[in-house]
C-alpha cells in the first residue's frame, strides 16, 4: 500500500499490506502498520470480492449497506496519537488477468475526536488474500484504536495476564 494523506495532519506510508477475507461476515480487512501509523481499509461486497467501487461510509453503517468501505487511520503526531474514520470517497477495486486485486483510494477521513479533516489518497497493488484465522465476529472490525492490535495480538500460550 502507498498512501498519503493532507489537512488536519499529513503524511505518507508505504508497506505491505495484510488482506484477511471473513468468511463469516463477508468482509475483506486490509491493514497496512508502518512504525506507530496504521491504515485499514475494510470492503463490504455483496457476496464475494469483486472488482467494484465501494463508497466509503462510517464504519457503522458499512455492513449494512454493500458494497461499501470503511477507512480508518492511525497517525502519531508530536505529543499525541490521533484516530480518523472515513465518511465519503470510495475504494476501487480491479482484478488483473492473473486473478489479483488491486485498487485506489481515496476518502475524506474526519477524527475519532475533534472532527478536524484530512483527505487520503492511495493505491492497494496485487492483494494476497487469505482467510482469517483468528476469528472475525463483530468485535473484530478495525477501527481507529485497534489497526494494529490484531496484527500484534499474542497467543492464548503466550499471555502474561494472570486470573
Amino acid at each position: 500500500m502507498d498512501a498519503s494523506w493532507t489537512g488536519a495532519d499529513s503524511g505518507r506510508i508505504a508497506t505491505r499490506v495484510a488482506s484477511e477475507w471473513c468468511s463469516e461476515r463477508r468482509l475483506l480487512e486490509i491493514r497496512a502498520i508502518q512504525g506507530d501509523t496504521g491504515l485499514a481499509v475494510v470492503l463490504y461486497p455483496v457476496d464475494t470480492i469483486e472488482a467494484d467501487t465501494y463508497r466509503v461510509v462510517l464504519p457503522g453503517s458499512a455492513d449494512t449497506s454493500p458494497p461499501a468501505a470503511a477507512v480508518a487511520l492511525r497517525v502519531f503526531s508530536s505529543n499525541a496519537v490521533q484516530g480518523y474514520q472515513g465518511d465519503s470517497g470510495s475504494v476501487v477495486m480491479d482484478r488483473s488477468s492473473s486473478g489479483a486485486l488491486s485498487g485506489t483510494v481515496e476518502a475524506r477521513l474526519r477524527s475519532a475526536v475533534n472532527g478536524q479533516l484530512l483527505t487520503i489518497s492511495g493505491r492497494l497493488r496485487d492483494l494476497v488474500v487469505v482467510p482469517q484465522h483468528r476469528g472475525c465476529g463483530p468485535d473484530t472490525v478495525a477501527t481507529p484504536d485497534t489497526i494494529g492490535d490484531s496484527i500484534q495480538a499474542k497467543p492464548d500460550s503466550l499471555r502474561t495476564d494472570v486470573d
